[in-house]
């Protein structure tokens, strides 16, 4: 028979925003186990220790005896145990981290990412497993697991589970829509009337966009969680079949900020979900993991995360390079000057978090990210006047490394790029991606072959046109 680990989550009727979580596993050998909480969650590359939030951990036999259990480290306990044996833990877990990659507890709503709270046996992470929780009759759910029975949710193995999240209120909207064999849900929390007419059109439009671009979609269900907060929010997460969006007020105009990150957060369904780096495969959720290509993650979604917007029709022209310009700045006017690589950057990430670091040190793996995609896409176009471009390099890397479920390397993301390119790109990797030489001059280099030159005044970093309109690469290059 199956094993499946089971979960069980109660919100406190005692202690304000507490979970009582219970946690039913059979060990499969006679030894020392070793039961671990995430020190850190996919999508944010620090370590954020949630077991800070437990206050304690008990564990019983099939008998209600109890089993001494060793801490070890910030997140981990240990116990000995016999094959076969059954055991059942307890905890309880603090959810008031109230943003898309936390959990919180309150009178009106549930909202769990389970890697946050959900122990794990070392050794059992592709075990199936159940989660049961216990909510009002009233409320409504919004999650992307499956139902296996009336109020039981499954997953097939515990990586799964921790790549969903969990949503409950009186407050859900919900609307779905289709494109091609995929589903597409839009469901959270907060005034249902911002969820139609044009916000819908837009989310159609760009998840059609990408399916085309790709060619394939990695799943058959994909969710845009929402949970629209009173309070000014901005915050998105991504997960392998949805994506998680907290913003806020509901009276400000929250249409490009939904838009924005609805298309950056739908493509990392491909880049970092599937096409995903060699020391992230699998997740190992117990330690910090160092990779030196989060530029490439976060950097190319940031970019064509925007660029989609355009070449969809979501966006006008003016309104993307308005966009661009946006972004440009936050690296030139503030990182600009910074000493780090945008490899050293991906690294110390685990070291800083994503705050503020020490003045000129770090540059962000998003906007300098993103200046290099740009980088790449226009030097490709270019040479092969636009019967090539970013494209071709995104859907090698799905062939080669997506599809097959491996993980790539810095170097593999060089030799990609240098085979659509197919010429040496040695001279560039070394100044864009590896040094922190100013990228003014050569950006404008090629800036200018699709009519545009960045430029300083006294109001700032300008992005102008070289002529009244963009020249005919220009056009070409936002279609």
């Amino acid at each position: 028979m199956k094993q499946v680990n089971f979960y069980q989550l109660t919100p406190s009727n005692t202690e304000e925003y507490f979970l009582n979580i219970i946690f039913r596993f059979q060990l499969s050998k006679t030894g020392v186990t070793r039961m671990q909480l995430p020190i850190w969650r996919p999508g944010r590359y620090q370590a954020q220790h949630f077991s800070k939030n437990i206050p304690q951990v008990r564990a019983f036999d099939s008998a209600g005896e109890e089993i001494k259990l060793n801490k070890k480290g910030t997140s981990a306990w240990e116990f000995q145990g016999s094959k076969n044996q059954c055991v059942e833990v307890r905890y309880s877990y603090y959810a008031q981290q109230a943003d898309a990659g936390g959990s919180v507890s309150n009178q009106e709503m549930l909202y769990v990412n389970f890697i946050t709270c959900l122990l794990f046996i070392q050794g059992q992470e592709e075990r199936a497993c159940e989660v049961k929780v216990d909510i009002p009759k009233a409320w409504k759910i919004v999650t992307s697991l499956n139902e296996s029975k009336k109020g039981l949710w499954s997953a097939p193995t515990y990586r799964e589970l921790v790549d969903a999240t969990f949503m409950a209120s009186g407050k859900i909207f919900q609307y779905q829509w289709k494109e091609g064999h995929v589903h597409f849900w839009a469901e959270g929390i907060g005034p249902a009337n911002i969820f139609q007419g044009k916000l819908l059109d837009s989310y159609r439009q760009i998840a059609a966009y990408q399916l085309q671009w790709m060619g394939h979609f990695p799943v058959k269900e994909y969710h845009f969680l929402h949970w629209i907060k009173e309070e000014a929010f901005y915050h998105g997460v991504e997960h392998r079949s949805s994506t998680m969006m907290v913003l806020g007020p509901p009276d400000r105009d929250l249409y490009d900020d939904l838009i924005g990150l609805a298309s950056h957060e739908l493509f990392h369904v491909w880049n970092i979900a599937t096409i995903r780096p060699k020391e992230l495969w699998p997740y190992n959720y117990a330690e910090e993991v160092y990779f030196p290509t989060a530029w490439f993650v976060e950097g190319v979604t940031t970019y064509l995360g925007d660029w989609f917007l355009v070449a969809s029709g979501v966006y006008q022209r003016d309104e993307y390079l308005a966009s661009l310009l946006g972004n440009l700045k936050l690296h030139f006017e503030r990182d600009g000057a910074s000493k780090q690589s945008l490899i050293e950057s991906s690294i110390d990430l685990w070291l800083d978090g994503y705050g503020k670091a020490i003045p000129d040190k770090r540059v962000s793996i998003y906007y300098k990210g993103a200046i290099v995609a740009l980088g790449m896409d226009l030097l490709i176009r270019k040479k092969f006047e636009h019967r090539k471009s970013i494209r071709d390099v995104m859907l090698l890397m799905n062939e080669r490394f997506g599809m097959k479920q491996q993980g790539y390397a810095l170097a593999d993301v060089y030799q990609i790029v240098e085979e659509v390119y197919e010429a040496s790109l040695t001279n560039f990797w070394q100044v864009w991606v590896e040094g922190n030489d100013p990228l003014e001059e050569p950006l404008n280099e090629l800036l200018d072959f699709v009519g545009l030159k960045l430029e300083r005044s006294d109001r700032g970093l300008l992005l102008n046109l070289l002529h009244e309109d963009l020249n005919s690469d220009g056009e070409k290059w936002l279609q």
